[in-house]
């Protein structure tokens, strides 16, 4: 066995393999393991390779290959489950428990997933990928602009007419406005600030007003749920794209999964196909 180690640690297929054993389980570790119920419930044959695959995950797990004593406990350990299994099997656990059954549906989910998944990604693929959804990498249009606060909280119910007043005193007097506003804890100026950055600091509604005004100077009162605000647009800046290099990695992980996701989709809808759904008529 320990010759069979030193060989499997030089190999990458085996690592690849090792890895793959580990990410599903100790239950899925060993290759060529017979059906549960085959010919005699109450026997379990360990074969050599088994053994081995034991030691190889015991091995990617810890770094090293176990001492004799280790296998033993790891070989107990795999001996215990399987016979647990057999017995829960037995008593159709993965019919009446709910658990049971969503463990099984997202082992199947990844299991359908693997074996569809995406190989290998071309340079086009990325490209066209990247090219489809390109608010995603680059950076977003953002504006510059200052605001004049009225909190809903501090006026309340005079809030608006003294909304009508700070408005004359903006047309009259347009750059004395810092001492017009309610203090707010982001500021009064901001800079930079994206139409996602402002939906989530006031909301949808102010953010997309905020960002389709074109005219200069003070516009507003624009209403969010803190209250009121005077806004004065002093820059922009528009969406800057990125390079398929700049972000190849964060593309790569996003076209995977988008490709695995459709192929999770499609297996999914041949395994409906073979099914016939009814549904009893319920009495209201």
């Amino acid at each position: 066995m320990h010759a069979l180690l030193l060989h499997a640690r030089r190999s990458p297929l085996t690592i690849f393999i090792v890895l793959g054993l580990v990410l599903f389980g100790i239950d899925r570790l060993i290759q060529g393991i017979s059906e549960p119920y085959a010919d005699d419930q109450y026997t379990i044959h360990v074969s050599s390779a088994q053994q081995l695959a034991l030691s190889q995950a015991f091995q990617a797990e810890h770094g090293r290959p176990p001492s004799p004593e280790e296998l033993q406990a790891k070989l107990a350990f795999w001996l215990d489950e399987q016979m647990l299994y057999r017995e829960a099997m037995a008593l159709n656990l993965d019919r009446s428990d709910t658990i049971v059954r969503r463990q099984l549906a997202q082992k199947m989910r990844l299991l359908l997933t693997q074996r569809t998944a995406t190989t290998s990604v071309s340079n086009e693929d990325l490209q066209q990928w990247l090219d489809k959804h390109p608010q995603r990498y680059g950076t977003p249009a953002a504006i510059d602009f200052e605001q004049v606060f009225l909190s809903r909280g501090k006026q309340g119910q005079a809030l608006p007419a003294v909304a009508g007043k700070i408005h004359a005193e903006l047309l009259a007097h347009p750059t004395d406005w810092q001492r017009l506003s309610d203090p707010f804890v982001s500021g009064l100026s901001f800079h930079h600030a994206s139409l996602v950055s402002l939906r989530n600091d006031f909301g949808r509604d102010f953010a997309q007003a905020v960002f389709a005004i074109t005219e200069a100077g003070w516009q507003g009162p624009i209403a969010s749920n803190l209250g009121l605000h005077f806004v004065r647009v002093i820059g922009r800046s528009a969406f800057q794209p990125v390079q398929l290099d700049d972000v190849r990695e964060q593309v790569l992980t996003d076209y995977r999964q988008e490709q695995e996701r459709l192929a999770l989709q499609k297996a999914l809808n041949e395994i409906k196909a073979r099914y016939r759904v009814h549904f009893d008529t319920v009495e209201s």
